[in-house]
């Protein structure tokens, strides 16, 4: 159940996020159903008419967070990557995934990311557009307009992000009440006093690890890997094509003929860790450049400061997001 609190006024810069192309990471990540956080602060304005429109924004929030949707999408795209290998007897591109509205929204923002500028999912056009239609679709006959916005960033000024978003942007001339809330993204928490151990003591390689690893399990769920690897349909054509994506992304050596991907020989814990260590290569270079760069150099081995610090900046598990509406 989502908690709806009003908090303070809001108004009234436009919202400029662009449209982003949502995506979805496999069956198997799509079955999971993201439940909401138990936070939604409100925003609202001082006279009846605005806290009207205030309630407005904290029930379009609820109602997308009670809401059940199921998302029909296509994942036939994978098939033109060079990692694809088609197995017999598929008679269908078509999955269906369901879950909350708030936990479609949050895990197209979470597949929809890119590492370092590339996008790691290839029928990104098919789940993001379903996703939007459908969550639309909860809305049909509501007496206001609604724009909603979900951003996911593991970590302050990653290089790793995602989003994606439902309607269209207000007028820049409208007036219009917003809500924030935060969803589950599907990745395993961080400890943050864990993070800032091994920071102090073994520094930046090591401490992006940690956080690789939860990315890593995020999108290859190392149980439900393991099980389509071990197949020989659809299934394990997608997740190994992705296996195979991820690594080029992230420069990991991965074979689909050799251990640990084979099916033979499948092992998807090993795959894991070789993805790991290519995406902790990544996240080290962030952590130590920009102003991340610049705050843990003037924090030092403080692993007090370190844990406040890895507390407010390091957030793989959680997706943003924002909810606007307006009079038409």
């Amino acid at each position: 159940m989502v908690a709806v609190r009003a908090d303070r006024v809001v108004r009234t810069e436009p919202v400029t996020s662009d449209r982003a192309v949502s995506t979805v990471l496999d069956i198997a990540l799509a079955l999971l159903l993201i439940t909401a956080s138990v936070l939604v602060i409100g925003l609202y304005l001082n006279d009846d008419e605005d806290g009207l429109e205030a309630d407005r924004a904290d029930h379009t929030a609820e109602t997308l967070s009670g809401s059940t949707v199921s998302v029909v999408y296509g994942v036939e795209n994978v098939t033109n990557s060079s990692h694809y290998d088609e197995p017999e007897g598929i008679e269908s591109y078509e999955r269906t995934m369901y879950g909350p509205a708030v936990g479609t929204i949050a895990e197209a923002a979470v597949v929809n990311a890119e590492f370092d500028g590339a996008q790691l999912i290839l029928y990104a056009d098919s789940f993001g557009e379903s996703v939007a239609a459908h969550v639309e679709s909860r809305l049909v006959g509501a007496t206001h307009q609604v724009y909603v916005t979900a951003t996911w960033q593991p970590y302050d000024e990653a290089s790793i992000h995602g989003n994606t978003t439902v309607g269209s942007q207000p007028p820049v001339t409208d007036d219009f009440s917003a809500v924030t809330m935060t969803a589950d993204s599907g990745m395993p928490t961080v400890d943050d006093g864990a993070l800032a151990d091994t920071y102090a003591n073994e520094g930046a390689d090591e401490a992006a690890e940690l956080i690789a690893a939860s990315i890593v399990e995020g999108y290859f769920p190392t149980e439900r890997s393991q099980l389509a690897l071990e197949r020989q349909n659809l299934d394990r054509a997608i997740k190994s094509t992705h296996y195979l994506r991820m690594a080029d992304l992230v420069g990991a050596d991965l074979d689909r003929d050799e251990a640990p991907l084979a099916r033979s020989e499948a092992r998807a814990d090993d795959a894991n860790e070789e993805l790991v260590d290519g995406l902790a290569d990544l996240i080290a270079d962030d952590l130590q450049s920009g102003q991340t760069g610049d705050d843990l150099d003037e924090i030092g081995s403080d692993e007090d400061e370190l844990e406040s610090y890895f507390e407010e900046t390091v957030s793989p598990g959680t997706v943003e997001l924002a909810v606007y509406t307006w009079d038409p």
